[in-house]
C-alpha cells in the first residue's frame, strides 16, 4: 500500500517546503537585482611639486581636460559637466590648493605659487595635449598655465576668469580682494559643498573634513584674498596664442560683462560667447555650456 502521512504531519512539512521555496525564492530575486548605485568616481590625492591635491579623473584619449575651479569651490562645481566630457575625453578635476579636500600649506597664495604648483601638476599627471578649463579665479590661474606651457596647453576654455580685475567694489586699487569682501567670500567657502557620497568616493576620514572645522582652511582662505592678484594678466591676454572659448555671463555681478568684452578684444584667438547668466554658467545653464565646449572642442577655431 502506498505511504500516507498523517495530516497534522502532512501540513507541518507543506508549510517547511513553503517556507524553504519562499527563502529560495527571495535570494535568487536578491541575487538577480541590481544593486543600489555606488559612487561613480573615486577620489585621488596626487602631487603638485609640495602639496597634494584631490582629483578625480575619468575617460580616455589623447587630450586631456583639465577643469580648475573658483575661489571658495571645489572639483564639485563641474559635477554637471564632467561625466559627459569624460565621454570623449579624459577629464581631470581637482581641488585647488587652499581648497576643498586639497591641502592647504601655511605659505603663499599668490599667482605665482599657484602657477608653480599647477604646472608641476600638469607636468607630472599629464601626457600629450592639455586643454585647461578654468572658472574665474581657476581661469586666470588656466590662462597663466596656457602662458607658461605653451607646448603642453593647446586650448583654453575660460568662464568669467579673473586676470583682467573683478567688480571694482571687491578690490582695492592693486587687484587685491577689499577687506570688506573677506568675511562674505570666506564664508561662502564654508557653505559650498565639499563632499557628494553619491558622487565621489572618498575613505572615511577624508569624507568626515569639513574646512568650516579646520583652522588652516580658514587661513588659506583668508591669505588667497590677501595675496591674488585679480588684475595680474590685464596686459597678458594677448601674448596668449592658443585657440579660446571665452563664455561670459551678461547679468555676472562678480565679473561683470563688460570685462569679458575687454578681454575677447585683446585675445588674438578666440570664441566668445554671451549667456543668459550670473557668474557660474557652468552650474546654472550646463547643457548650454556643454554645448558650446563640445563645438569649440571638435573645432577650436578662431572667429
Amino acid at each position: 500500500l502506498p505511504f500516507t502521512m498523517p495530516e497534522s504531519a502532512l501540513a507541518r512539512t507543506r508549510k517547511r517546503l513553503a517556507l524553504v521555496l519562499a527563502a529560495a525564492t527571495l535570494v535568487w530575486v536578491g541575487w538577480g537585482a541590481p544593486l543600489p548605485p555606488g559612487p561613480s568616481h573615486a577620489a585621488r590625492w596626487l602631487s603638485a611639486g609640495d602639496v597634494a591635491l584631490r582629483a578625480v579623473a575619468a575617460g580616455r584619449g589623447d587630450t586631456t581636460l583639465v577643469l580648475l575651479h573658483g575661489y571658495g569651490e571645489s572639483l564639485l562645481a563641474w559635477r554637471s559637466l564632467f561625466d559627459r566630457l569624460a565621454r570623449h575625453y579624459r577629464v581631470l578635476a581637482v581641488d585647488l590648493p587652499g581648497f576643498g579636500g586639497s591641502d592647504k600649506p601655511a605659505g603663499a597664495y599668490d599667482l605665482a605659487s599657484y602657477r608653480r604648483r599647477l604646472g608641476a601638476f600638469l607636468e607630472t599627471h599629464t601626457r600629450g595635449p592639455v586643454v585647461v578649463v578654468g572658472h574665474s579665479m581657476g581661469g586666470e590661474i588656466a590662462a597663466a598655465l596656457a602662458l607658461d606651457h605653451p607646448h603642453r596647453v593647446v586650448a583654453l576654455v575660460l568662464l568669467a576668469p579673473a586676470g583682467y580685475g573683478i567688480n571694482a567694489l571687491l578690490t582695492d586699487t592693486g587687484g587685491i580682494a577689499s577687506p570688506a569682501t573677506h568675511w562674505v567670500a570666506s564664508a561662502m567657502s564654508y557653505v559650498l559643498p565639499i563632499h557628494d557620497p553619491g558622487w565621489l568616493r572618498e575613505p572615511p576620514e577624508r569624507a568626515a573634513y569639513h574646512p568650516a572645522g579646520d583652522s588652516a582652511a580658514a587661513r588659506a582662505a583668508r591669505r588667497v584674498l590677501e595675496q591674488f592678484d585679480f588684475e595680474a594678466l590685464a596686459n597678458r591676454f594677448p601674448d596668449i596664442r592658443q585657440p579660446v572659448l571665452l563664455l561670459w555671463g551678461r547679468q555676472d555681478p562678480t565679473i561683470p560683462f563688460d570685462i569679458g568684452e575687454r578681454i575677447a578684444r585683446d585675445l588674438p584667438c578666440r570664441r566668445f560667447v554671451a549667456l543668459q547668466a550670473l557668474h557660474r554658467p557652468h552650474q546654472t545653464v550646463p547643457d548650454t555650456v556643454l554645448a558650446e565646449v563640445q563645438a569649440f572642442l571638435a573645432r577650436p577655431a578662431c572667429e
